[in-house]
């Protein structure tokens, strides 16, 4: 068997291990991909990673997205070649991963991780979950709450520039480099004032149609009554786009969040998950 890196030239040979969203999330700037092949060249594994804070002075993390394997000798080639960097030059600090299963859990165990169940940060709902909330009712929203689709190439980036230097990127590590066309334009909406965006909120829609909200962030004075319409106002758009079993994931990792959900969805919970991490410096 051999391992190799998982690129432009081979990803469709992996196509069928990494699954539509995660083919997707390798084109972009710190995703990392590594591959296994046996004897007859077929595809018998794969591990992405995401690098987090590697354009920050704090240390890089690596967050595994996903790793797959036919058997633990494909595990253990892929495992070598991801922590003796054999591939990729990224120096990684630490390293992190969530897996739902007991089994996946116990691999990463055997090769340094800690181990430790709890709830998952990341919130599992359908479209149709949020449309039964108070929340959901029919409401007025200001002019100032526009889609993202009306905003110009220039307006687009230009505000991106202004959130990254108040240092807010949301679950984006490459908020910068990504067109507004990564984004669901039609759900995805801002709040403006005096000719400048001072409120986002982003939503991607997988390859696979799951909606993942990115970026939730506003600033200046009605900023709280700001977050409130742009979600809502996205709320709405969704529920006139897609069917009602639309699966949404909301990560939970910042306090914002966490608030948010709690006030619309109070008896949420997420999936029980085994989490951990190792050391890598």
């Amino acid at each position: 068997m051999k391992v190799c890196a998982i690129n432009e030239e081979n990803m469709d040979e992996f196509a069928s291990i990494l699954g539509q969203d995660m083919a997707a999330d390798l084109e972009r700037v710190f995703f990392r991909g590594l591959g296994v092949k046996n004897e007859d060249d077929r595809a018998v594994g794969a591990l992405v990673y995401e690098l987090i804070g590697s354009e920050s002075d704090q240390g890089t993390k690596s967050f595994i997205r996903l790793l797959n394997s036919d058997s633990s000798e494909t595990f253990g080639l892929m495992e070598k070649a991801y922590s003796h960097a054999e591939f990729y030059d990224d120096k990684i600090d630490q390293s992190f991963y969530e897996v739902s299963d007991e089994k996946s859990a116990g691999e990463y165990k055997s090769v340094g991780f800690s181990v430790e169940n709890r709830e998952s940060d990341h919130l599992r709902i359908t479209l149709g979950d949020l449309a039964g909330t108070e929340f959901a009712k029919k409401r007025k929203v200001p002019d100032h709450i526009r889609y993202l689709d009306e905003l110009s190439l220039m307006e687009y980036r230009s505000a991106v520039k202004d959130f990254l230097a108040k240092g807010q990127k949301g679950m984006l590590e490459d908020l910068a480099y990504l067109p507004s066309s990564w984004f669901d334009r039609d759900i995805s909406v801002c709040s403006t004032a005096d000719d400048r965006v001072d409120g986002m909120f982003l939503v991607r829609a997988t390859p696979s149609g799951v909606l993942i909200p990115m970026l939730y962030y506003a600033y200046g004075p009605y900023y709280a009554k700001n977050l409130f319409f742009m979600l809502f106002k996205s709320i709405e758009r969704a529920m006139d786009k897609y069917p009602a079993e639309t699966p949404i994931v909301i990560s939970r990792i910042k306090k914002a969040s966490r608030d948010i959900v709690s006030k619309i969805l109070p008896t949420a919970r997420g999936d029980n998950v085994f989490c951990g991490v190792r050391q890598e410096t």
